[in-house]
């Protein structure tokens, strides 16, 4: 898939597996959650769609408390899944390719599994990929940095919150550019 400008309209977000257990053990936990956290807070201005999984949340635990507070299960669909791929999952693959979004945008946990995973299935199913650098991590920086080569060598946009929020901005006279603006400061 040729890569295009990201568009309001027809981009979704996937926030993958932040969850309470595995947290505590990944590399940059705090840059990643803080970037994540203004991201996610950014996607609710801008209204953009968000699909949040929990790798098995029996064994693994919720969503961090801190984000699900911005992640509200009326707007956002929850699914849980035991397959590394959000799309290994029958349930969230429908879901996800029954949206009218042509590009998903990655955040989440780990890089190097359940991220690079997924975006490779989506891409496989002619979705646009873009991960964001500074709001994925792994337990390991090796790992996260085989991620990164490995999300490029597939096809999939590697780049960060700031110029997601600007690309899907487009505009400083943008009605929402102030509350974007006072998020990144």
């Amino acid at each position: 898939m040729t890569l295009k400008r990201l568009e309001r309209g027809d981009t979704g977000v996937l926030v993958i597996d932040i969850q309470e257990r595995l947290y505590a053990h990944v590399e940059r936990s705090c840059e990643m959650f803080h970037a994540t956290k203004i991201f996610v807070q950014a996607m609710n201005i801008l209204d953009v769609p968000m699909v949040v999984t929990e790798q098995y949340p029996e064994k693994m635990g919720k969503t961090l408390l801190q984000l699900r507070e911005e992640l509200p299960e009326d707007r956002c669909p929850y699914f849980s899944k035991t397959t590394f791929s959000c799309l290994g999952d029958d349930k969230i693959k429908e879901h996800i390719l029954s949206l009218p979004y042509s590009n998903w945008v990655l955040v989440g946990m780990e890089a190097h599994v359940c991220i690079l995973q997924t975006a490779i299935d989506l891409l496989q199913n002619g979705k646009g990929v873009v991960v964001i650098n500074d709001a994925i991590t792994s337990r390991s920086i090796y790992d996260f940095s085989t991620a990164i080569a490995e999300l490029r060598d597939w096809g999939a946009r590697v780049t960060s919150v700031e110029t997601v929020l600007f690309e899907l901005l487009t505009d400083s006279k943008a009605s929402e550019f102030k509350q974007i603006s006072q998020l990144i400061k």
